[in-house]
């Protein structure tokens, strides 16, 4: 694993907590969407078209899927910011398919910064909601039942 590998995992934990503990909804989804993503991208990189990794790009069309429908019905920002860094990743693995001067390092490295992207989008979110005074979903506790919180 490359020192940007290791940071970029580091990064990606620190603000799944972060997002977790301090987001709402909307912001825990976009954390069980991403590792969703993450694992199921590590599990199906094995398939291939040559450079193009098929299996990842099919992880990439999915994910973004989802970012989109969290964009579309949710009423927080980052989503869209969330999705548009996405299709970007979509063009890369274009690119990838029909550009066969371009080797592998070119494709993850340019996936690597818009996963980056994505998780700093998912960060913002989190610090809106923060600086709105909004309180994170793990104060009220939606899972107690009524009967014991009173």
């Amino acid at each position: 694993m490359t020192p940007f590998q290791a940071s970029y995992l580091c990064f990606s934990l620190a603000v799944f907590a972060l997002a977790w503990l301090k987001g709402g909804h909307t912001e825990r989804l976009g954390v069980v969407v991403t590792i969703v993503a993450y694992l199921s991208a590590y599990a199906v990189s094995p398939l291939r078209a040559g450079e193009l990794r098929l299996g990842e790009a099919a992880t990439d069309v999915l994910a973004t899927l989802a970012f989109a429908w969290m964009a579309l019905s949710r009423d927080r920002w980052w989503p869209f910011a969330a999705t548009a860094f996405m299709v970007l990743t979509l063009i890369v693995h274009v690119c990838v398919a029909l550009i066969p001067q371009l080797d592998g390092r070119a494709d993850v490295s340019a996936r690597y910064g818009l996963g980056v992207l994505v998780i700093v989008s998912l960060l913002g979110g989190v610090a809106e909601r923060w600086l709105a005074g909004e309180q994170p979903v793990s104060w009220r506790r939606p899972w107690r039942p009524l009967a014991q919180a009173m």
